[in-house]
């Protein structure tokens, strides 16, 4: 078979969050573009992430708010039982719906601008894709996403089937009966959930921290909160895990004992590493960083190759959708543009878990706020146990919303949140963050009483008086 050679002004190798982004901005400016894709087509966050996940724990909290209607003194005439038989079937039909406009615009790209297929760097300036299309470029922008990776102690029975990671668990026939899931971040946590909410016997295995949370008294609130709820296991240590005929045997020590279980399944979620095997960039002599993923400039989104950029996963492990869009668009815009530069501004920290109750993160972490302070910029911190007042009357008890003030400006800083309704918290608190108010502004908003909201009127007043008192010395 003769080779084919391309040529292009900017090629973009991936056709996820950020790749796509990138190639809307680079082709809208006039630019000869190719597009890169090894498949499946649909972004991961479609097929394996943001939408099979929140599918997932919808399905959960709706069964979930049936088991609990005794806490409203409401009854049941008659037992009943969930079948779930059809509970995959369903997400595999909704997830086809949410991945048409993705597949719909890819489609729309003619054939010459799009290929298929796995791709590796000759050289700087050229690809080889498939071993039959050479293509040529002058600038490009490397936008592959991550995987997860099925750790070694797992990977030695992956051949007898019944390890599964995200990549293929959304395809299974149907919800196992029981499942062991490694890794206690945002996959693992609402996964374990959902399925627990849905009848499955769940224990999750995680570290010490959930998910990206920094701040060990939310850590602990959610922890407690997330027992009631599930199997929820930390800081153990797998000692063995043996396959049985029906499922697998895990031994673990846990508080210097050893426990033992038996689980039909296992799901492996606690490493993700960036998608480059292939592309040859350590011959290329490109920056790598620790974990794997390509250092970038990240106004830029520039590599150490000056016409090579990249953005998403590949540059740091387990970002939002909207900050892989962000970067996406930066990338695509900088390699069009090339060598003239634009910088672009990190887009606002807002993360927000959709667990029962949900995690949420905006602006600083506890983390950044305590280094920062490092440099004398001081701070103060609002801390808000949600066990009473409309929490109560609803029957939404539990959490804890924490909140970082800077001592001199009175502006807010960051939050890290373990509560009911922590999403539209935290979308109020990054609208309020966006406009630079102080907390003595936002304890001044209208707020409806009683409402989920009113607690961050209660944190800005908290935070005031802390400020007020030391400033007199108290």
């Amino acid at each position: 078979m003769s080779e084919i050679v391309l040529s292009c002004d900017t090629v973009i190798i991936g056709a996820g969050s950020a790749g796509l982004e990138a190639y809307k901005v680079a082709s809208a400016s006039g630019a000869h573009c190719i597009l890169v894709e090894s498949g499946p087509l649909g972004t991961s966050a479609k097929r394996t992430g943001d939408t099979p996940l929140s599918y997932l724990s919808a399905a959960g909290r709706h069964c979930h708010s049936l088991m609990e209607l005794d806490k409203y003194g409401v009854g049941m005439s008659f037992d009943f039982a969930f079948d779930t038989d059809h509970v995959l079937n369903t997400l595999r039909a909704v997830r086809a719906k949410d991945t048409s406009e993705i597949l719909s615009f890819i489609y729309r790209i003619p054939e010459s601008n799009r290929l298929i297929g796995r791709a590796r760097l000759l050289d700087e300036h050229t690809l080889m894709v498939n071993e039959s299309h050479k293509v040529n470029f002058k600038t490009a922008v490397i936008a592959t996403g991550s995987v997860p990776v099925v750790p070694y102690e797992l990977s030695q029975h992956q051949a007898s089937g019944g390890i599964f990671t995200t990549n293929d668990f959304f395809d299974l026939d149907h919800l196992p009966n029981s499942m062991a899931i490694f890794g206690s971040n945002r996959e693992g946590l609402q996964l374990g959930q959902a399925l627990s909410y849905l009848g499955v016997k769940v224990i999750v295995f995680g570290n010490q921290n959930l998910w990206n949370l920094t701040d060990d008294s939310v850590v602990s609130a959610a922890v407690d909160v997330f027992n009631d709820r599930f199997d929820l296991v930390l800081d153990s240590y797998i000692t063995a895990i043996e396959r049985y005929d029906r499922g697998y045997g895990i031994y673990y020590l846990e508080s210097n004992y050893e426990n033992h279980l038996e689980v039909e399944t296992i799901l492996a979620c606690s490493i993700r590493y960036p998608k480059l095997d292939g592309l040859h960039l350590r011959e290329l002599g490109m920056s790598l960083g620790r974990t794997g993923c390509i250092n970038v400039d990240e106004q830029t989104m520039q590599t150490s190759i000056p016409h090579i950029f990249a953005a998403g996963d590949v540059t740091a492990l387990n970002m939002t959708t909207a900050s892989a869009r962000a970067q996406g668009i930066a990338a695509g815009t900088n390699a069009v543009n090339y060598p003239n530069l634009k910088k672009f501004t990190q887009p606002f920290k807002l993360n927000i878990l959709a667990t029962d109750p949900e995690l949420a993160m905006v602006g600083m972490t506890y983390e950044e706020v305590k280094q920062r302070a490092k440099s004398g910029q001081s701070f103060v911190s609002s801390e808000i146990r949600l066990n009473d007042g409309f929490f109560r009357v609803t029957q939404n008890e539990g959490g804890l919303f924490r909140m970082y003030v800077d001592e001199a400006s009175h502006k807010i800083l960051g939050s890290e949140i373990c509560m009911h309704d922590a999403s539209h918290i935290a979308h109020m608190l990054a609208m309020a963050m966006s406009q630079e108010l102080t907390v003595e502004q936002v304890a001044a908003l209208p707020y409806f009483n009683p409402s989920y909201e009113s607690v961050l009127k209660k944190a800005c007043e908290q935070a005031t008086k802390t400020i007020e008192r030391k400033v007199i010395g108290l």
